[in-house]
């Protein structure tokens, strides 16, 4: 259970959400970013550590806006 808490702790998803350069960029409709993250897809097979948690938490790709009813409850 400590490792898991840990490994959580390390990929935060959040971090994803508010904090990532590519990411952030990406979701405002940054044609770069939007590159780097398909070079990012293809070269890692899913994305970097902070979106896969991304997508598991809020059910959205990286470069996708959060639905106004999942940016609700993680307040």
């Amino acid at each position: 259970m400590a490792d898991e808490t840990k490994k959580e702790g390390w990929f935060d998803p959040d971090y994803c959400e508010s904090g990532c350069p590519v990411c952030t960029r990406a979701r405002k409709g940054n044609r770069f970013a939007r590159f780097l993250q398909t070079i990012e897809y293809v070269v890692t097979f899913g994305g970097c550590p902070w979106g896969r948690a991304r997508q598991r938490k809020y059910g959205v790709k990286p470069h996708e806006s959060l639905p106004t009813d999942a940016a609700d409850d993680s307040e």
